[in-house]
């Protein structure tokens, strides 16, 4: 997946209580300085590692032979992007001096965002197409139909309007409230605040629901974390609710915040989730680090499960009912997904 420096910042840096690492006072500036601050910032910060398959004690000696005083930025590169590949984490990601260069270490990032299109979804299947929430809601009703549509392409914060655009869902909800059912789709969301995530969660349901538990790394061991932490998301008095049958529409690049909500509607018996299985990092905070040589990378440093314990970080969650477009689909002007939900949710 290809990442503006907008967006790459704002999956950094979103979560409330994000924090900046720090790495001492001028560490040394050579390839192997660099490398080495890398590989052990990950080493005693990660928080994934109980749930990677990697050796990172031995992917540090394979790559870090590669190195000798004369490696070059982009021979560099390239070791550094190599070593944080096997981590397979879509919130790991190592950015240049500029951040005119991002890699990012998900191996869903070599894919193609090309199995949605909401122009495709506003000219082929909605009638008379509204937007609301400074822009990251589309809704409307589906064609010849008493189907509600809305779809949300990002739960980060707006400029000067914060996580307060995500209220705009309450009137959204109340202009479909003659609908049958409601298409919720969050496709190619990527994510964003956990706060807005739950302000839109918090309109649909009628109890408190607890979704994840989270757990933060506290010490330089991979096994170093603090007690379980419970992510609750509650009613929001006044908010109009929704009690009758949804239809979820994720894809693989449905992220972070989208699966928290994809976590928190699989919970409800009146959701289906249909599409392709979400892209499987959970993470709510993300530190940020920088190297001596200016590079910029991020990592979580939290565990995040469900309830009952399960891990779905680098799997995501899995739809009800797998259904995917192709690119040809796109061409054709079809949305599969969408039409399978229209012909089958009742």
């Amino acid at each position: 997946m290809k990442y503006s420096l907008a967006v790459v910042l704002a999956a950094a840096l979103v979560a409330a209580g994000c924090e900046e690492s720090l790495l001492g006072p001028s560490p040394e500036n050579t390839p192997r300085a660099n490398f080495d601050i890398l590989w052990k910032t990950f080493d005693e910060n990660y928080a994934l590692f109980p749930v990677k398959t990697v050796n990172w004690d031995s992917l540090h000696r394979v790559y870090g032979s590669m190195i000798t005083p004369a490696t070059g930025e982009q021979e560099l590169w390239n070791l550094s992007a190599g070593l944080l590949s096997n981590l397979d984490d879509g919130h790991v990601k190592l950015m240049n001096r500029d951040f005119s260069r991002v890699y990012d270490a998900s191996h869903l990032a070599l894919r193609r965002a090309d199995d949605f299109s909401l122009d495709l979804v506003r000219n082929t299947y909605l009638v008379s197409p509204k937007v609301a929430g400074a822009g990251l809601i589309t809704y409307g009703r589906i064609r010849n139909s008493a189907i509600g549509y809305i779809h949300i392409a990002s739960f980060v914060s707006t400029v000067g309007n914060g996580a307060d655009w995500a209220y705009d869902i309450d009137g959204v909800l109340r202009e479909l409230a003659d609908t049958d059912w409601l298409i919720l789709d969050v496709r190619n969301n990527g994510g964003g605040l956990v706060v807005t995530l739950q302000i839109i969660a918090s309109a649909f349901i009628d109890h408190s629901i607890l979704y994840f538990y989270q757990r933060a790394k506290t010490g330089p061991k991979h096994n170093d974390f603090g007690s379980p932490v419970s992510l609750v998301v509650s009613p929001r008095a006044g908010a109009p609710g929704y009690g009758k049958s949804i239809a979820l529409l994720t894809n693989r690049f449905s992220a972070s915040g989208s699966e928290h909500l994809t976590r928190i509607f699989k919970t409800l018996s009146t959701v289906t989730q249909i599409g392709d299985t979400t892209f499987g990092a959970f993470g709510d905070i993300i530190n940020v680090a920088q190297l001596p040589n200016g590079w910029t990378f991020t990592y979580p440093c939290k565990l995040t499960t469900t309830p009952d314990g399960r891990c779905f970080e680098g799997i995501g969650f899995v739809p009800d009912v797998l259904v995917r477009n192709s690119a040809a689909d796109m061409s054709a002007g079809v949305d599969r997904v969408i039409a399978y939900a229209i012909a089958h949710i009742h």
